[in-house]
């Protein structure tokens, strides 16, 4: 039994292989990086709509004393995590409130990029790349991987490759198309679910094409499994298992295309991760029902694709008109979040209590991300140890309806660039930030842009920049080391 296998040894050992790759990057890391090759690292950045109440949002205590326990936090299903939290307070999209397109629209636009919003094509856009693509075109970052970038969308909110959707953008701004299907970025990740296919014939041909490339790669991963034991066999193990489990669960929300016959079930026991589902037409992705078991795809693909280093930059979208899961079948845009500010003593802390539930449901969501992350083991620690996660939003508090103080997170290890497990305030507190402004188009007094902050990630990526988006604000964000 082979204990430690070099990555030159797993390839030579899988030759051939369609697997070799990815699975060589699986297992050669727990000794490489041990031995002293630095882990990669990767950016993930999640964005979610509609702003926040910042006294429900924000932490209580100051710096590493701060605490996510207290009667309606926001961030509360972050607590086991905190340690690997820095909540940021104060930062404003400053670009936009002083150049133009406020609001919800543009929020989306410049989370990535810093960017004003330009309207001269007649559709919004911005004048720069976002900051997934700019590290994505890193030789040593994107250029190290596969895939250079993978952009993800939780679920169809307005359809297709909606503005308010985007948030990836090349450096002419044209708008990175992102999947809205987990399916989809399985396959394309893992290159083992055939496409839907409506001729019998035809589907006949793929399905014995598959069953033969399907037999070849089990009896692979069964070759490795057999040459290896105890951690780097766990691995393998936990990671087939994982693949196995996206596959199940994304079989149970397939439907077949008229004319294709249902493939035969899995074996018992098979844990391959290479026997999926019949198709991967995903049941409705307009079925709002299944945004969450949708969202949770998302994230598991992320994590098995960071634990073979297919790719190290990720962008996801988390929409959520109404989460009728939690008993919200309001629109959380016009019924909630524009509502929070009503008179009525009763219907207001109603409003605010589903405002809570809703923010609670996105940080479980990043909670459980962060869970899987740190479910791979990497050198010493964890493949969230070396991770950093940019979760965002486009307003500040919602009823204002500004960017102004907009929520802002960053989670993971992030390679030791950043001290993490810190509340972090930009703004003195209880100071009120439109205090003193005269509105949109003037200078706010004490603002902080978020360019900053993404000249701040940037530079901790090794790319070396003082700017980022807008050329009005520059250096990076004091305060994050």
């Amino acid at each position: 039994m082979l204990r430690e296998l070099s990555r030159r040894s797993l390839l030579k050992t899988l030759a051939g292989s369609a697997a070799a790759l990815p699975l060589a990057n699986l297992l050669g890391t727990t000794n490489a990086y041990a031995q002293g090759t630095a882990s990669p690292m990767r950016f993930i950045a999640i964005f979610t709509p509609h702003g926040c109440l910042p006294e429900y949002w924000n932490p209580q205590g100051e710096g590493e004393g701060f605490s996510l326990n207290f009667p309606n936090s926001m961030l509360q299903p972050l607590e086991a995590h905190k340690s690997k939290l820095l909540v940021l307070d104060g930062l404003d999209y400053q670009v936009l409130y002083e150049h133009g397109l406020t609001g919800h629209e543009g929020g989306p636009l410049t989370f990535l990029t810093g960017s004003k919003v330009n309207t001269a094509s007649g559709d919004d856009l911005p004048e720069n790349a976002s900051l997934d693509q700019v590290l994505a075109a890193q030789a040593h970052i994107g250029g190290s991987t596969k895939f250079r970038s993978i952009q993800l969308n939780a679920w169809e909110q307005f359809g297709g490759q909606h503005v308010y959707n985007s948030i990836s953008f090349t450096a002419n701004g044209g708008r990175v198309p992102f999947e809205r299907n987990p399916a989809g970025a399985f396959q394309r990740l893992f290159g083992t679910a055939p496409s839907p296919v409506t001729d019998p014939v035809e589907a006949g041909r793929s399905t014995t094409r598959r069953r033969s490339l399907l037999n070849y790669l089990v009896k692979d991963a069964e070759r490795l499994r057999n040459k290896l034991a105890g951690a780097e066999r766990e691995k393998l193990e936990t990671h087939l298992e994982s693949l196995h489990d996206i596959e199940r669960r994304l079989g149970a929300l397939s439907l077949t295309p008229p004319g294709l016959a249902p493939a035969p079930a899995p074996a018992e026991g098979d844990c391959s991760g290479t026997n999926g589902p019949p198709n991967y037409d995903v049941g409705s992705l307009g079925n709002l029902s299944l945004m969450p078991a949708l969202t949770k795809l998302h994230m598991d693909v992320i994590t098995r694709a960071f634990a073979c280093d297919l790719t190290r930059v990720v962008t996801l979208t988390i929409p959520g008109p109404s989460m009728p899961w939690l008993g919200i079948n309001e629109d959380t845009h016009n019924d909630l979040a524009h509502r929070l500010d009503v008179t009525d003593a009763a219907e207001k802390a109603r409003i605010r209590g589903k405002m809570v539930q809703v923010q609670r449901w996105y940080a479980e969501q990043v909670a459980y991300l962060m869970s899987g992350l740190a479910s791979i083991p990497e050198g010493s620690g964890t493949v969230l140890d070396n991770t950093l996660i940019l979760w965002g939003n486009e307003l500040g508090d919602s009823t204002g309806h500004m960017n102004v103080r907009v929520p802002t997170v960053l989670a993971g290890g992030a390679a030791g660039k950043f001290r993490m497990g810190r509340f972090l305030r930009l703004r003195p507190a209880g100071s009120n930030p439109l205090g003193n402004w005269d509105g949109p188009g003037t200078p706010l007094p004490g603002a902080v842009a978020h360019n900053k902050l993404l000249v701040s990630i940037a530079q901790a990526f090794g790319v070396n920049v003082n700017t980022f988006g807008h050329p009005d604000f520059k250096g990076p964000l004091g305060g994050l080391t």
